[in-house]
């Protein structure tokens, strides 16, 4: 079943599996907030368990804000969930602070030993490098985008795959793949970008992953940030591997089109499936997480000419 929350909105969120059982961790903000342009800078992390990913039982939150000042002190956005060597669960998560009004985002992760309770075990958050990424300090943009941390396991490294922009470009082309690396989950090495310039401003919330063989992409963009007219929505691109390249220009929209935040999940059984939020509906935010769709039932849509 669908997961809505009639005091939250929810939106963004991605699911692990720990061997026994689903963890889905979302972005939540309360209603009584009554705008829900207003949720952005007063997000949390809930967090839910299930045993199939569509049956949720509601848990603790996972984050809050922390106290200030820290780099995490206003509102905690997205990212992503590992499972240790040792069987514990390391959270990796975008924070915005008050000191820079949310403008400025980094990337820090907490860790839990029982799969409830999670402590922040970053020392230094994971700053945009200033060499191959556009910063604040550019002065092309108010905000600095360094979020969105997906990390996975590739050839003797660990490797995470962050919403950035590219530096020198114009803002409706700069969205790229940022890219750092690890041996140990702890310590982190920014490197260039894994893509280049296109016709997107954002690659939101991206995801690599092999489905039947084809290595796939994942993102999200709003229409208002495409260089090109194309539906707002979720994107999926093929590549060559894990780490690309990829054919962003190429890539083909997800309907319906009103999904936002798009995530592959490949359940224990084998099969695949799309997960996305319901985002904007006759002119509406939704705020809920609708069942998961099947990959074979997946539309993929060529982007308009």
């Amino acid at each position: 079943m669908a997961l809505v929350l009639d005091d939250h909105w929810i939106w963004d969120h991605w699911i692990a599996h720990d061997g026994e059982q689903y963890h889905l961790f979302f972005l939540r903000a309360s209603r009584a907030l009554h705008d829900p342009d207003r949720r952005h800078f007063r997000a949390s992390l809930g967090h839910a368990v299930s045993s199939d990913a569509r049956s949720w039982r509601l848990m603790p939150d996972a984050l809050v804000h922390s106290d200030g000042p820290a780099f995490d002190d206003k509102a905690i956005w997205t990212g992503s969930t590992v499972v240790r060597p040792d069987g514990s669960l390391r959270v990796f998560y975008t924070g915005i602070s008050r000191a820079e009004e949310g403008a400025i985002q980094r990337i820090g992760w907490a860790d839990s030993s029982d799969g409830v309770v999670f402590e922040r075990t970053c020392c230094e958050p994971l700053c945009a490098d200033s060499r191959w990424y556009a910063t604040v300090e550019e002065g092309r943009a108010s905000d600095e985008h360094w979020r969105d941390p997906f990390v996975l396991f590739h050839d003797g490294l660990w490797h995470m795959l962050i919403t950035a922009r590219a530096k020198g470009a114009d803002l409706r082309h700069a969205g790229v793949i940022g890219h750092a690396v690890s041996q140990d989950l702890d310590h982190w090495e920014v490197r260039p970008p894994l893509t280049s310039p296109s016709a997107f401003g954002q690659l939101e919330v991206s995801q690599s992953h092999c489905v039947d063989g084809r290595h796939l992409l994942v993102f999200s963009c709003d229409d208002d940030m495409q260089a090109d007219p194309g539906p707002g929505g979720v994107w999926i691109a093929e590549g060559q591997g894990p780490l690309g390249p990829w054919d962003i220009d190429g890539a083909r929209y997800v309907r319906p089109e009103h999904l936002y935040a798009g995530q592959l999940l490949q359940l224990r059984e084998g099969q695949w499936v799309l997960t996305g939020f319901e985002n904007i509906v006759e002119g509406r935010f939704v705020g809920s997480i609708p069942d998961p769709i099947a990959w074979g039932e997946i539309e993929l849509v060529d982007r308009p000419h």
